[in-house]
């Protein structure tokens, strides 16, 4: 059985191989810590890239056996480890971390440190660490749950009161009608590992406020209704529990999350965060203040990396980091949008120094365009120059032209007009097509929109990211490591396969 599991993972292995070696860009990391009934340590190591279609595939390299997971040197070895074995040790972007990995910044910087040593990392490593977004959005509203743990504990058991007889639900919706509650809501439990089911668990019973104070008057046996005051808390908790939601259901809706889709979610959730810290009701404020404390941690160890991924989207480019800038930091704008200008500037720049050799495809797809382009010209018909007697005009204009010097790529970028926002647009398609007219652009597009932001972004799996440690079932962990992997990786890889072959 063992060796019939060999034989697959090397021969995807090797298949995975080959499409890597037609990937036009770099290769950015996804890092999970996970533990065995046995205590011993996994790390999962994926790769996010956007392959020759300009299309993002996440596929898992390694499942490696770690000693000590959370020492400083172990998982960075366990990296250059991966690297080496899929002889990609040049082209290696950035990785994101889960929460367990990046809580300790000194481990994320040592990471980083060690790493750099071994491989040439873009912008002297400033946008190699990133921190998972759906993690830091659990973390926050972790924090938020647990500052009104008292109030979630009533009304969870007040739930579990009424539900626990059909006598009970009936009283309850009758005195419900009697109060002219309009909700349209429904009580439900929640799932204490699922944060959402928690805010909507709220939402619901919060509505329905004044009929827990009236059941407990009139039914002797409960005594669990919330005071006015822990309606406040509850109403605060839910004000800010929604902007998280919202922004974790804006990621859940892209069909294509790509890297410049967060930065729409982290401004806006900064700037209200940091807002709240002033509300004039004590407790709102509160809330927002522990919020923002987690959350301000987040944008200053991201917010380069997100802001340089929108400027990389045609529609805002560095507008909306000025626009968004402006808004949350007011008069000291300018300088934050300095780093983020002067950030992509160099990065532009070692791109036109350092570039990646084309691959075959990229090449042939480069040529495609030109083609393309020409084929279009002729279509208009003949040059109308051949015999209107304007030569000397053709000759000033070729004069004037090879006078004048050409911008960089990245300058006539940023100077054309912004593209209309539309619903249906598609940035990689954008990019594909717009290849030919900034091949060097194209290609640092092409590795900042793969960074995964996320290490989830869809399913319910969005709102237990980071909830604890990830355990490996007792049938794997009885398994030798080599096995393992194999194992979890040729599973990857065999439904990726599939759905290739279906298509």
């Amino acid at each position: 059985m063992e060796g019939e599991v060999y034989a697959v993972y090397q021969k995807e292995k090797e298949n995975l191989l080959r499409s890597f070696n037609t990937m036009p860009g770099r290769i950015s990391l996804t890092i999970g810590l996970w533990t065995t009934s046995q205590t011993l340590g996994y790390v999962s190591l994926a790769g996010q890239f956007i392959d020759s279609e300009w299309k993002v595939r996440r596929r898992m390299l390694n499942f490696m056996m770690v000693s000590s997971p959370h020492s400083e040197n172990a998982l960075s070895e366990a990296i250059s480890l991966s690297l080496s074995d899929w002889s990609m040790k040049d082209k290696l972007f950035t990785i994101t971390l889960d929460n367990e990995c990046s809580s300790h910044d000194i481990y994320s910087a040592n990471l980083r440190d060690h790493l750099s040593n071994k491989n040439s990392l873009m912008l002297k490593g400033q946008l190699f660490v990133v921190r998972c977004y759906a993690h830091i959005l659990n973390a926050v509203a972790q924090d938020v749950i647990a500052s009104v743990h008292g109030v979630v504990y009533n009304i969870r058991e007040s739930i579990k009161f009424i539900k626990a007889s059909s006598a009970r639900e009936e009283k309850f919706a009758e005195i419900a009608l009697q109060l002219e509650i309009p909700s349209t809501r429904t009580l439900c439990l929640d799932v204490t590992t699922q944060w959402n089911t928690t805010y909507l668990m709220l939402l619901a019973a919060l509505d329905y406020k004044q009929a827990f104070t009236a059941l407990e008057t009139c039914d002797d046996s409960y005594n669990e209704a919330p005071s006015s005051e822990d309606w406040r808390k509850v109403e605060a908790a839910c004000n800010y529990l929604k902007l998280l939601y919202d922004s974790a259901h804006s990621i859940m809706a892209a069909a294509n999350p790509t890297a410049n889709i967060f930065f729409h979610e982290a401004w806006k959730l900064q700037l209200e965060l940091a807002n709240g810290t002033g509300h004039e009701d004590p407790t709102f404020r509160s809330i927002a203040k522990d919020m923002h404390e987690r959350f301000d941690k987040y944008w200053k160890d991201c917010s380069l990396v997100l802001a340089v991924a929108v400027v990389m989207d045609p529609r805002f480019k560095m507008k909306l980091v000025e626009f968004s800038y402006t808004k949350i930091y007011g008069a000291e704008a300018a300088k934050h949008v300095k780093v983020v200008n002067d950030a992509v500037h160099e990065l532009y720049e070692e791109y036109v120094a350092h570039p990646l050799p084309l691959t075959p495809a990229y090449v042939e797809q480069g040529e495609g365009g030109n083609n393309g382009a020409a084929n279009a010209n002729s279509s208009q018909g003949s040059p109308a120059s051949a015999g209107d007697g304007l030569l000397d005009f053709d000759m000033y204009l070729s004069e004037i032209q090879s006078s004048q010097p050409s911008k960089p790529e990245l300058e006539q970028y940023l100077d054309e007009s912004l593209t209309p926002r539309t619903q249906e647009f598609d940035i990689l398609n954008w990019w594909k097509l717009n290849r030919v007219k900034f091949p060097t652009l194209s290609r640092m597009a092409c590795d900042i929109l793969a960074i995964p932001m996320s290490m989830v972004s869809s399913g319910s799996s969005i709102f237990t990211a980071g909830t604890g440690s990830r355990m490996l079932d007792d049938y794997r962990s009885s398994l030798r490591p080599e096995t393992v992997e194999a194992l979890v990786c040729a599973k990857d890889w065999l439904q990726y396969s599939t759905k290739a072959e279906g298509s």
